[in-house]
């Protein structure tokens, strides 16, 4: 029996269709499973200037200005490369599926060994009628439904990311709607006509029951896909992660409840990809400084493919000042907005492999402090109001 069983996951082995850029070995009796990846490493070069100075007056919710900057940077960078596993089995005459993956961020450019395995969206779940339920660490649903502009796919732990100012906080570069959280179960309903809804939840594992803290998520959103079109509503609730607040929070009693509620659209338009993101984010506070902070955030971007292996793509975003309010004294958001601009060029060498040249702008408000090098590994300091130019070549393998 084990020789015959062996002999069947064996003569089992077949390589996926180009198309689906994915190796499976298995069949349907005794469950599949696929290794896949993507390696996208790039040569960097950026510069930062216009800090805003030390004598300047700044909204009291930023970082007191310095007047520092970063200055230059060259790096290799290898953004959010991954490598991944996952399969599926069914389970006898349930009608259900048993369904798993584990995925892991490889740093290619500096060979670090204490990343961690599974630090990616990583689960075990079960599908059927009903739809699919997950636990284990993953995208939010926030973030998985949402947030389609993009640039060629490499856009995930790159410079080019929309994230840093459609989803955080102006003030700190901090409180995050763009989040691939830990403990969580996560359920999505089957698809009805093009139309699936999801929900997710992360409790407070490392709650301290001395205090009121409780560090929760809550994630949930729709989604519609038909022909051209993909349009998705999305709302995502955290509670007591103090993502506005001034300063380090007391566990006196004090608690938190941000917010955010976004629509996202794409449009396929002939050799042209059209999307667009809407966000309105709000964090607020009981017990300390912050009453709320309150803003508006927004993207476009085209994506288009030109005659033979050339592709191009633009993108512009913006996080709006908003308001605040403080318990104490009067609050203000003068300087807090911020914009991202971005430019690419692709030349496709195969249906998975390209190369690139892309480009950006970030630019700070005097009392914003976006900061898109830390997303790119560089964990670069700068001072509140410094503007980022980056420009990068690169190459991008799927599989």
């Amino acid at each position: 029996m084990k020789k015959n069983a062996i002999a069947l996951a064996v003569g089992a082995l077949c390589i996926a269709p180009a198309a689906q850029a994915q190796i499976v070995f298995g069949n349907d009796s005794i469950g599949t499973v696929q290794f896949y990846g993507k390696l996208y490493p790039q040569f960097t070069y950026g510069t930062s200037g216009g800090a805003t100075g030390a004598s300047e007056t700044v909204s009291p919710m930023a970082n007191a200005p310095t007047g520092e900057t970063g200055g230059s940077r060259k790096s290799v960078d290898s953004n959010n490369s991954y490598l991944g596993f996952r399969g599926e089995r069914n389970l006898g005459s349930t009608g259900l599926k048993g369904i798993w993956q584990i995925e892991q961020a490889i740093e290619i450019d500096t060979g670090n060994s204490d990343a961690t395995f599974s630090n990616r969206n990583s689960f075990l779940g079960l599908s059927g009628g009903f739809g699919t339920v997950k636990l284990g660490h993953m995208d939010t649903i926030y973030k998985e439904f949402g947030a389609v502009v993009g640039m060629f796919g490499i856009t995930s732990g790159n410079f080019i990311s929309p994230s840093e100012v459609l989803s955080k906080n102006a003030a700190s570069g901090s409180g995050s709607f763009h989040l691939r959280q830990a403990n969580s179960l996560q359920y999505l309903s089957p698809e009805f006509g093009g139309l699936q809804f999801g929900a997710q939840y992360s409790p407070d594992e490392g709650r301290d029951l001395g205090t009121d803290v409780n560090k929760e998520l809550w994630s949930f959103g729709v989604k519609y896909e038909a022909g051209p079109m993909y349009l998705s509503l999305q709302h995502e609730i955290h509670k007591d992660f103090f993502g506005g607040t001034r300063g380090t929070p007391v566990a006196r009693g004090d608690n938190s409840k941000d917010r955010a509620t976004r629509a996202s659209a794409t449009y396929k338009l002939g050799n042209h990809l059209l999307s667009a993101d809407l966000a309105q984010i709000e964090y607020t506070e009981s017990g300390g400084d912050l009453n709320s902070y309150k803003h508006i955030a927004w993207d476009v971007g085209i994506e288009s493919k030109w005659g033979g292996p050339w592709r191009t793509a633009l993108e512009y975003v913006q996080s709006q000042a908003g308001s605040c309010s403080f318990s104490v004294g009067d609050c203000n958001t003068d300087g807090l907005k911020g914009q991202l601009i971005a430019a690419g060029l692709a030349y496709d060498l195969d249906k998975s492999t390209f190369l690139y040249l892309i480009g950006a702008r970030l630019i700070n408000g005097k009392s914003a402090s976006f900061n898109n090098w830390a997303a790119n590994g560089g964990d670069v300091p700068l001072g509140t109001g410094a503007d980022i130019t980056q420009v990068a070549v690169g190459m991008s393998y799927k599989f």
